[in-house]
């Protein structure tokens, strides 16, 4: 089925293929590089032309790399969404608004329907050692903590449940980057296990030390386990990194917090 869909990709990427040429290797050659125009539009800040791309590409989503591509776009550059089922998209211009800020605006722009939780459910049962999946589907479970627009039946503590289970398999089969230990260690810090999100947040700041909200929560966690001289450095660090005054503030806040209890431990005879 994948030759036919892909024939007008073949027709429009790579016009010097002739028909004779037609073969699942040139099929796969025009997948690859569709994906790689539509990640040049994402790049472009081309939301709407990447999705119709993808869309084009694998109108059924039956292939996990295009759904995998799709599932990115669709979580990180909608502008408006219907419980995670449909997503709504705009090109935008450099100095537009981002997709973020977009969410708070009431813009009329047509929805393209993706249920992403159903279609990596099922690209996982039919792929199941497809390890990039369990990536997404955690990718998936912490947009719905964090956007709280889909799954309200579940529960806050079973998304995070379901958010580190995800993740787990991922890291797991070597599926993760510093975003996807952040968030496996947020949902352990946020389940109040704070012993077990040490190791995830640690892992985040190795891949990407200066990332500084790795450091705030970190800072957080050892204040909590009563590691103040830890605690400290993360958030003198989470101080320094921070770009904007409004964040460097709440870091600030919570260093003084650390300083007020070292002092007050400092304080009280043996």
């Amino acid at each position: 089925m994948r030759l036919p869909l892909l024939l007008l990709l073949l027709l429009l990427l790579t016009p010097a293929v002739g028909w004779a040429q037609t073969t699942p290797a040139a099929a796969d050659a025009a997948q690859a590089t569709a994906l790689r125009r539509a990640g040049q539009l994402v790049l472009e800040r081309k939301y709407e032309s990447a999705w119709k791309l993808l869309r084009l590409l694998d109108q059924m989503n039956q292939d996990p790399a295009v759904a995998l591509q799709k599932t990115s776009l669709a979580l990180n550059y909608y502008t408006a969404t219907d419980e995670l089922k449909r997503f709504a998209f705009r090109d935008l211009k450099l100095l537009d608004l981002s997709p973020d800020s977009l969410r708070q605006l009431a813009v009329d722009t047509p929805y393209y329907s993706f249920p992403a939780r159903r279609v990596l459910e099922k690209l996982k049962n039919k792929y199941p050692d497809n390890y990039k999946l369990d990536r997404a589907l955690g990718d998936y479970y912490f947009t719905v903590q964090q956007c709280d627009c889909a799954e309200l039946d579940l529960g806050e503590d079973e998304v995070f449940r379901r958010t580190i289970q995800y993740y787990q398999q991922a890291h797991d089969h070597g599926q993760g980057d510093y975003l996807s230990y952040f968030a496996l260690g947020y949902s352990y810090q946020r389940l109040g296990q704070f012993p077990e999100s040490l190791a995830p947040f640690t892992r985040s700041i190795q891949l990407r030390p200066n990332y500084p909200t790795a450091h705030l929560n970190l800072a957080f966690v050892y204040l909590e386990l009563k590691d103040f001289e830890k605690a400290q450095a993360h958030a003198r660090r989470a101080v320094e990194l921070f770009p904007d005054d409004a964040h460097k503030q709440d870091a600030a806040f919570l260093l003084s917090q650390i300083e007020e209890r070292m002092r007050a431990t400092a304080a009280k005879p043996d």
